[in-house]
């Protein structure tokens, strides 16, 4: 299902809550407190499934290469490690060490993604892929 039909079902939720939740307040006069407090309950908790984006945790999600994914979250991590490690470095607080082993991550990392980049999730790695796996 694409990110734009459960971003949509999201924006319906929360206007759907916000609709049941007037509805209770307009019909005071005509609703007994007990109908009117359960329906307004209801349309908030319409409204925050929405709010939060639970239709994106709950519908089956397009991605098709999550370990790919997977794989550049941890290389952006790298990158971060990698800027900290040569700030520390520039101001002599550590040696080159550190950078340097940060590096050969990095290196290891996009070899293992060009091996996951045809990769579907369910699918067997071949033989190249089950070495990269396991070297790490």
């Amino acid at each position: 299902m694409s990110r734009k039909i459960r971003h949509k079902i999201d924006t319906m939720l929360t206007g759907l809550g916000i609709a049941v939740i007037f509805t209770a307040v307009l019909l005071t006069g005509s609703l007994g407190i007990q109908i009117q407090m359960p329906m307004a309950l209801f349309g908030v908790l319409l409204m925050e499934t929405g709010v939060w984006g639970l239709a994106q945790k709950f519908l089956p999600s397009d991605r098709h290469y999550s370990s790919l994914r997977n794989e550049g979250n941890y290389m952006l991590d790298l990158v971060r490690e990698l800027n900290a490690a040569a700030i520390a470095k520039d101001l002599g607080e550590e040696d080159a060490k550190r950078f340097q082993a940060t590096l050969e991550k990095m290196h290891e990392s996009v070899v293992k993604m060009s091996g996951l980049a045809a990769l579907e999730d369910g699918a067997k790695p071949s033989a190249t892929d089950e070495r990269l796996d396991s070297d790490n």
